[in-house]
């Protein structure tokens, strides 16, 4: 289609289509931190799009759907990027997948910092002998779980995580999980760990 005049569009990461202008919104009601999900820094709205600008007659050519915004069972829409990302900041949390889409509650897997979780389990006189054996234990899921909830804090009910679950190996771009980037391919994500999540779901 022809872009509309005053709006200025120009091609981001993994050609998401990406536009400012007067009639783009300026952001969400009272949700600064998705607002700062879905703008760039230098303010254009990132549509979630992928595709082209055709310079010769001022079109753009959408290729491929590429938003990331999940609709849970209930209706409401959350943005997991946002989620990942404030719980990545933990010093004992390296890597996050949150679930969401179609389900009844934000859940996430979590790849904890396998080498902060050992020395808080050394200095808490938690035994254990390999990294599959910690991430199963009662207390470092309790003490994850924690801190989880004071990030979450500043969160709606329905953006919150109910469950997760500790992974004992990272995701990788070896085992297709991540790309050269380093972004989740989310499709692999819950395709490989479906038993897990369904677990998180189960009554």
């Amino acid at each position: 289609g022809e872009v509309m005049p005053d709006v200025e569009v120009k091609i981001g990461e993994n050609n998401e289509v990406l536009i400012k202008g007067e009639t783009v919104m300026s952001g969400y009601y009272n949700k600064p931190e998705i607002t700062a999900a879905v703008f760039t820094e230098d303010g254009f709205f990132k549509t979630g799009d992928a595709g082209y600008v055709n310079t010769a007659d001022n079109t753009i050519t959408l290729t491929d759907r590429i938003k990331d915004l999940y609709k849970t069972s209930n209706g409401k829409y959350i943005a997991p990027q946002m989620i990942e990302t404030r719980i990545s900041e933990d010093k004992y949390i390296d890597q996050v997948a949150v679930i969401g889409d179609e389900r009844k509650f934000v859940s996430a897997l979590i790849v904890p910092n396998y080498d902060a979780l050992k020395i808080y389990a050394d200095t808490h006189g938690i035994d254990y002998e390999t990294v599959i054996d910690l991430v199963k234990k009662p207390e470092i899921n309790d003490f994850i779980s924690g801190r989880i909830e004071l990030l979450q804090s500043q969160f709606t009910s329905y953006e919150k995580i109910k469950r997760f679950a500790l992974l004992a190996a990272p995701f990788t771009m070896e085992s297709g999980e991540l790309t050269n980037t380093l972004k989740l391919r989310r499709k692999v994500v819950l395709e490989r760990y479906a038993d897990v999540i369904d677990g998180l779901y189960v009554d």
